[in-house]
């Protein structure tokens, strides 16, 4: 690299490269400046700080939250000519100044620069055009909003510049520098499946650039292609299997060739990859028997909670491919681990929220149930070992400061409909005794959890907006729906789940949970409204629960479905499309500001979609629509390993359990904190918010923290994913144990 980077693309991209981006960038004409402000809250933040050229938090200009009449002033020496500024704000990951205007001292007094007052701000990194050129040499910066301005810099150009000119970025808010003169690939750093859809982003590449993708070390074009919109797509390349991997190389105009990292192609690149970690997780992460002895929020795994889908994702894994299951090596020893936390040495951490009682639960668990039979995957003890965690001790509450109590909820409950139902394909490990006591545990909470009812809380009149989420980055509190407690028809499948087992059992009342499926199902048809994107992407981590329960619903029951079940899902797979016609075939948000969940972290988001576009695939009869829900299923699988405006992989960790990954996410939680998901393998972590979209790299961050819900999205996506691999026999595979 020559030291040219680039930090931000947009509506200033087109612009620069059709001049060219090999011109020397624009001086920043505030370094230097003489400064002076209304008020610094400390003297480690004076005024000086947001003009000496570095972006960071240590480097910033804080005013007195008591300043009614904040300022920052600039003296420039003499006269400039000023076309634009670039504003960075803020402190982490948000703090962002929403408020703001320019003014400039012209003819005896302050007059406001045109174009330059900005209200609802929340982008860290921001530019400021000023419609036209003044001429000043006294400028002022002005903070409109109450409380404490935080200002990291202020940057003044005579002309447009991109993002980052003229500045340092500290390594905190830089991570990886990318280069502005040359093509830029980004792409899946784990691979493809050679049958699915196999695309990249080239964000700094005009339509006609050409493309080629090579064995890595080797000059010999395997294909060539061409960028459209800013992707490349070489879906074509059905390459035979080799453990080889190849690279994507783009060249042409005026910036210099790029290739991009290596990647494989195999036919089952998916369970090679990632089944595995995906197991080995789950392992990691258990409460008092995994890699950490302490239980954050008192479920079975560190930092679970009620509404987490870990044992039904499990459940999924196994149905899909249980000979990729039976083939992994054994790790689990259920009489050591019984051995070792009941040993006197044992020293269980207790002082994470919610964790009262879990020791006397786990002392229980190896005490009352029979263990799972000698021999069995470490998904199916897995299995065990979360029913039977609930089984004593059903009644938890979210550590996150969740409105709701400690109490037995109906999606702790609903957890066990999975397990029962695929019981025949389970019971070869499992023992019939611990079958028996879900079972009755299953039909003796159901009712009184409320899962055959429509749960008040999906109802959008509950809802806060973007507006009303406070503060900066929030992880707890209500956040409704953006946490994703309450995903509207999570209950739909697990009633047509219990309905089959009712008939198995003979039970008299099978038909009321069919009846509460349709009921609830109806509701969603009646009630959601797709353009709300709060009832889709809104639902964060939880939001595959809603589409793959309606398309059970429409492949198993089209007798009994109501009436515009159909219709409903493929309006959904129309609203998705639309919202995901960008350069990174990433659905967003909504198509305004928001390509992100308002202010939250987001991979389990973009691995549950992957499980719905493929569901809604299967039953939407538009080909062209099937083929759109396919590939954007695999392009949010894509955006989790590199495909994405950072560049970079959302494991913090790569070297636990992610072979083929080069980068991982730049910035770290910190360790020893909560669920101590560093200690695990294979954990997601992050992705970028909406701060890095269309394309500004070195946006800021959001929480970088990863969660369990987080890995059990992924696993219902890698069950999807081989579920779709199999064609028309999925159906068949989906619904073993049936009985219909």
């Amino acid at each position: 690299m020559n030291g040219k980077y680039l930090l931000v693309t947009g509506a200033l991209l087109g612009l620069f490269l059709s001049l060219g981006v090999a011109a020397e960038p624009p001086a920043n004409l505030a370094l230097g400046a003489k400064v002076s402000a209304s008020s610094v809250l400390e003297v480690r933040y004076p005024a000086g700080k947001a003009v000496d050229g570095m972006v960071s938090d240590d480097s910033r200009w804080v005013s007195r939250r008591d300043d009614g009449s904040k300022w920052l002033e600039l003296d420039l020496r003499k006269p400039q000519a000023l076309r634009s500024a670039h504003v960075y704000s803020g402190f982490e990951d948000g703090a962002a100044i929403r408020d703001f205007h320019l003014e400039a001292w012209i003819d005896g007094g302050w007059r406001p620069i045109p174009s330059a007052k900005i209200t609802g701000n929340t982008r860290q990194s921001l530019t400021v055009p000023f419609g036209e050129t003044i001429l000043a040499q006294r400028l002022r910066f002005v903070p409109t909003e109450p409380g404490t301005a935080r200002l990291r810099e202020l940057a003044l150009f005579s002309e447009n510049a991109l993002l980052g000119t003229g500045v340092k970025m500290a390594a905190a808010e830089a991570g990886v520098a990318v280069a502005a003169d040359k093509h830029l690939i980004a792409l899946n750093q784990v691979g493809y499946e050679t049958g699915r859809s196999k695309r990249f982003t080239a964000p700094l590449s005009p339509d006609g650039t050409e493309f080629e993708v090579r064995l890595t070390g080797t000059s010999a074009a395997q294909f060539r292609g061409k960028i459209r919109g800013g992707i490349g797509d070489f879906s074509e390349f059905p390459p035979r299997d080799t453990k080889e991997e190849y690279v994507v190389v783009v060249s042409g105009g005026s910036l210099q060739s790029g290739t991009s990292d290596p990647f494989a192609i195999r036919q089952g690149l998916y369970r090679e990859q990632f089944w595995q970690g995906a197991v080995d997780f789950m392992m990691d992460a258990r409460s008092v028997v995994g890699t950490h002895p302490s239980a954050y929020g008192g479920c079975p795994w560190r930092d679970g909670t009620y509404y987490d889908f870990i044992v039904p994702s499990l459940v999924d894994l196994w149905l899909a491919d249980p000979a990729a299951i039976r083939s992994m090596p054994v790790q689990m020893d259920w009489m050591k681990d019984k051995a070792r936390v009941l040993s006197a040495e044992f020293r269980f951490d207790a002082k994470n929220p919610h964790s009262e009682g879990v020791m006397e639960a786990v002392r229980r668990y190896y005490a009352e149930l029979e263990p799972p039979k000698a021999g069995a995957p470490d998904a199916i003890q897995l299995i065990h070992w979360g029913l039977g965690y609930y089984l004593m001790n059903p009644a938890t509450r979210d550590p996150s400061a969740d409105p709701l109590p400690r109490q037995i909820h109906s999606q702790t409950v609903e957890q066990f409909s999975f397990v029962l139902y695929a019981w025949p394909q389970l019971k070869e490990w499992l023992p019939q005794s611990f079958y028996e006591r879900c079972r009755d545990f299953a039909f003796e909470q159901w009712k009184k959890t409320g899962l055959l009812e429509v749960d008040p809380l999906w109802d959008a009149s509950t809802y806060l907006s973007p507006e009303q989420m406070e503060g900066h980055n929030p992880t707890g509190g209500s956040l409704h729906p953006y946490k994703g407690r309450h995903t509207p028809g999570h209950s739909i499948q697990p009633n047509l789940l219990m309905h089959e087992v009712a008939k198995r059992e003979r039970r008299e009342d099978a038909g009321i949970y069919l009846d509460a499926a349709r009921k609830q199902a109806k509701w969603v048809i009646e009630r959601m409204d797709w353009n709300d994107p709060r009832t889709t992407k809104g639902q964060r981590m939880s939001e595959h629960k809603t589409i793959p329960g309606l398309v059970w619903f429409a492949q198993h029951y089209p007798g009994e479905a109501p009436p515009g079940l159909k219709q409903k899902l493929e309006d959904w797979a129309r609203t998705m499309v639309q919202r995901s016609e960008n350069q990174w075939d990433f659905r967003r948000y909504d198509l305004n500001e928001h390509w992100t969940i308002p202010k939250l972290n987001e991979p389990g988001n973009l691995a549950a979609f992957t499980a719905s576009a493929l569901a809604a695939s299967w039953v939407v009869p538009d080909g062209k629509l099937k083929h759109r829900l396919q590939e954007l299923a695999v392009a949010q699988v894509d955006n989790l390993f590199g495909r994405n405006p950072r560049l970079a992989a959302a494991p913090e960790y790569p070297e636990k359990g992610w072979p083929l990954i080069e980068r991982g996410w730049p910035r770290r939680f910190p360790e020893n904190v909560c669920a101590r998901l560093e200690m695990t393998r294979s954990s997601l972590s992050a992705s970028p918010g909406s701060e890095m979209y269309l394309f500004n790299p070195q946006g800021a961050y959001r929480h970088a923290e990863g969660w369990v819900n987080f890995n059990a999205a992924w696993n219902v996506a890698l069950a999807y994913l081989a579920w779709d691999a199999m064609g028309e026999a999925r159906v068949k595979t989906q619904a073993l144990g049936h009985g219909r």
